[in-house]
């Protein structure tokens, strides 16, 4: 797969998609009697936190080449679905519907391949970010709607 191809397809998952299933579903998300509609994001698509030379996930790399630029495709996805949110909160705030944006956290889970190094780096258990999507879905989070989490 080219570098292209791979941005592309990060864009077609992360945003285009959530924003095309949006579209379809929304005529059933407006009959709801709680109506509420999440985005699941990252933690890694923060502008303010990816310029944060102390953060340690951010690559600051020495002068010279090559120039490391790690999950680049991915962290822009996410940052762009964060816009989706925002335009789709706004859209649907005189509807009354809840929305968000929901980092569940770094997660050991078999997407990012090898989960024993994911746990070394820092994941937790998968059951840890459906939790915070629980909490989001039941209500515990209304005060915090249109907003990322």
């Amino acid at each position: 797969m080219t570098a292209r191809e791979a941005w592309n397809k990060t864009w077609d998952v992360n945003v285009t998609g959530a924003h095309i299933m949006t579209t379809t579903f929304l005529p059933l998300l407006l009959k709801s009697r709680d109506p509420r509609l999440l985005f699941i994001t990252s933690g890694l698509s923060s502008l303010q936190a990816s310029s944060d030379s102390k953060n340690p996930k951010n690559v600051f790399p020495p002068a010279g080449l090559p120039k490391p630029l790690p999950f680049v495709g991915y962290r822009s996805s996410k940052a762009g679905l964060n816009m989706v949110m925002v335009e789709w909160a706004k859209a649907l705030e005189n509807d009354g519907v809840k929305v968000w944006s929901v980092a569940p956290g770094l997660l050991a889970t078999g997407l990012g391949g090898d989960t024993e190094l994911l746990k070394r780096l820092g994941a937790q258990d998968p059951s840890i970010g459906g939790d915070t999507i629980r909490r989001v879905v039941e209500g515990e989070r209304d005060g915090e709607s249109y907003r990322s989490l």
